[in-house]
């Protein structure tokens, strides 16, 4: 396989792109100037190395982010070990609402509708014919968080924040199977966004506004 081929085949991996727009954008790189691509090429080749998976969220984050000021006297929460990302570690948010949702790429969307809660990224969604759940995503890192945070009293509410697609529904309603004795043993409330989400759309794509809605309506 030539170059061209071999990149190409490598964009087509990303999320949401087909072969013509792979080349295209390999097209885009050999007409810019090399240091556009010996840049591009740098920042991806240390990406691993500057970036963390929080320990209590899972998503990921810059290490060079700085810390939001914390009160005089007190530091930021590292309970749980030290890749804790700025908004678990920021006392300031509201540990009392848990956000679950499948991507990082959520999170920004979910911040500019004003919600100041805390997160959990699942990492997908489960597939309607998927005969183990627990592979598809973080399903036990998610109940073992839950129990933490609601037998420390600091959990009233935990938002199922999932994309309105028939996946996204799927697993909705398994994991609120799997959530509701936790909730029934340690009085906390289970919650869905929403209707202000049009079925079939995914929560990334999403307007601050209509997220916004989503959590005002949620049930």
């Amino acid at each position: 396989m030539n170059p061209l081929d071999r990149l190409t085949s490598l964009f087509e991996k990303f999320p949401g792109i087909g072969p013509r727009q792979a080349r295209r954008f390999v097209q885009f790189l050999l007409i810019e100037q090399p240091g556009f691509r010996t840049d591009l090429a740098e920042h991806i080749r240390h990406l691993g190395a500057q970036t963390s998976q929080c320990n209590r969220c899972w998503r990921w984050y810059s290490n060079e982010a700085k810390e939001t000021p914390t009160p005089k006297g007190r530091g930021p929460d590292r309970s749980v070990g030290e890749n804790i990302c700025s908004i678990c570690s920021n006392l300031h948010r509201d540990k009392a609402t848990l956000f679950v949702l499948e991507k990082d790429a959520d999170i920004d969307n979910v911040e500019r509708s004003g919600y100041r809660g805390l997160y959990f990224v699942l990492g997908g969604t489960i597939a309607l014919a998927a005969e183990e759940p627990e592979k598809y995503i973080r399903m036990r890192e998610l109940l073992r968080r839950i129990e933490q945070d609601a037998s420390a009293l600091q959990l009233s509410e935990v938002i199922l924040g999932l994309s309105a697609t028939s996946e996204g529904d799927h697993t909705r309603k398994l994991l609120q199977e799997k959530i509701l004795p936790i909730a029934e043993g340690l009085n906390f409330k289970i919650s869905s966004l929403g209707r202000g989400l049009s079925t079939g759309s995914e929560l990334e794509y999403a307007d601050p506004d209509t997220i916004a809605n989503a959590l005002s309506s949620r049930s």
